[in-house]
């Protein structure tokens, strides 16, 4: 299995995603990784209907680990999608090797503060982002795959 992506991004599966990204990677199967929504029938659905052209599965943190370490998605090729870079960290603790994050959509909620257009993170973000750093995971804000890749730890003062 190659994981060919991680992006962080809070809408999680929507357009950038399944028309701009998903073209670019070629993904055998895409999973969005996410505990809450992995427990509710509805959202899962309409997340695969965002998704119809591509394998979609919408798992927990500790299934998507259990499945990505198993022999199923062996000669796949992997997108992640999560929301937060806290889950990142939590498929680490998991087992999950990796090496890169690509970080994308983390919008404007009370208590964030703006780095770029597209990422907006409050101190748990920054604390998460140093603990990647510190992991070995290399973090590149880049919201499509069109525009230049930036690194995030840079623009964040983490380097």
């Amino acid at each position: 299995m190659a994981i060919e992506m991680v992006r962080i991004d809070d809408r999680l599966i929507h357009g950038q995603v399944v028309a701009g990204w998903c073209p670019v990677i070629h993904p055998d199967h895409l999973i969005l990784c996410d505990d809450d929504i992995a427990s509710s029938d509805w959202e899962c659905q309409l997340y695969k209907d965002a998704a119809l052209d591509y394998e979609t599965s919408i798992l927990t943190v500790a299934e998507t680990a259990e499945l990505l370490q198993g022999p199923t998605l062996d000669s796949q090729k992997v997108f992640i999608v999560v929301a937060s870079p806290r889950t990142v960290i939590r498929l680490l603790d998991r087992g999950l090797q990796l090496s890169r994050v690509v970080v994308g959509g983390m919008h404007f909620q009370p208590g964030k503060r703006r780095i770029n257009d597209f990422i907006f993170i409050d101190d748990d973000d920054l604390k998460s982002f140093a603990l990647l750093l510190q992991r070995g995971v290399a973090l590149e804000a880049k919201d499509v795959p069109t525009c230049k890749a930036i690194d995030l730890a840079a623009l964040l003062g983490l380097k």
